[in-house]
């Protein structure tokens, strides 16, 4: 083997060693999106997506159809209004959420809200967000079945940011959710907005 073809020889391994980690790296982000790994989303700027659903069917379409509309933020679900007050307005260290990140480390976040749920409806949670002087400028978006003119009037009056009907046939919910992903990855959110208690 000449000289030049030692010196190739090593290149071609150097590019090829180099693709792979490449390759390993991207696999990793991949697999820590889809697995729920939320520090990367929760440490940066992106907005990440707090989802107060109790309807597991309709959480894993939300969640399945706003990544594949380019939303890559960490996603954290509550399954009940009760949970999702347990977390944000629990006594320190008995939040019993395992597994949840912190929520003094929740930065720039949104939150996606349901409004028929067991133990504590959506109505009250976007009440006690609104009211509380560390939630209350969290975004809230009210995604949920009615249509009903006068809860969606109760809904603003509470302070919701927007109001989303999910459409009952699935092809125009899927519809529905890929164009709030396409909001999601255009919305400003106050600089250095993070959940504090004062």
């Amino acid at each position: 083997m000449t000289h030049g073809e030692d010196t190739g020889s090593r290149a071609g391994h150097a590019d090829e060693a180099q693709q792979q980690a490449h390759e390993q790296a991207h696999e990793q982000a991949q697999d820590e999106a889809q697995h729920g790994d939320y520090r990367a989303a929760l440490a940066g700027e992106r907005v990440s997506i707090v989802l107060i659903e109790d309807d597991d069917g309709h959480a894993t379409l939300v969640e399945r159809n706003l990544r594949r509309s380019g939303v890559s933020n960490g996603f954290l679900r509550f399954r009940d209004g009760q949970e999702a007050l347990d977390y944000f307005f629990g006594a320190p260290g008995t939040q019993n959420l395992a597994g949840y990140p912190s929520r003094e480390d929740l930065a720039n976040f949104v939150v996606l809200l349901d409004l028929r749920m067991p133990r504590v409806d959506g109505f009250e949670v976007l009440r006690r967000l609104k009211a509380e002087p560390v939630t209350a400028s969290v975004p809230v978006i009210v995604l949920t079945t009615t249509d009903d003119p006068r809860e969606i009037e109760r809904c603003y009056e509470l302070g919701c940011n927007v109001y989303i009907t999910k459409p009952v046939e699935y092809d125009a919910f899927i519809e529905a959710v890929r164009r709030l992903g396409f909001f999601l990855q255009v919305v400003k959110l106050p600089a250095g907005h993070r959940f504090n208690r004062p």
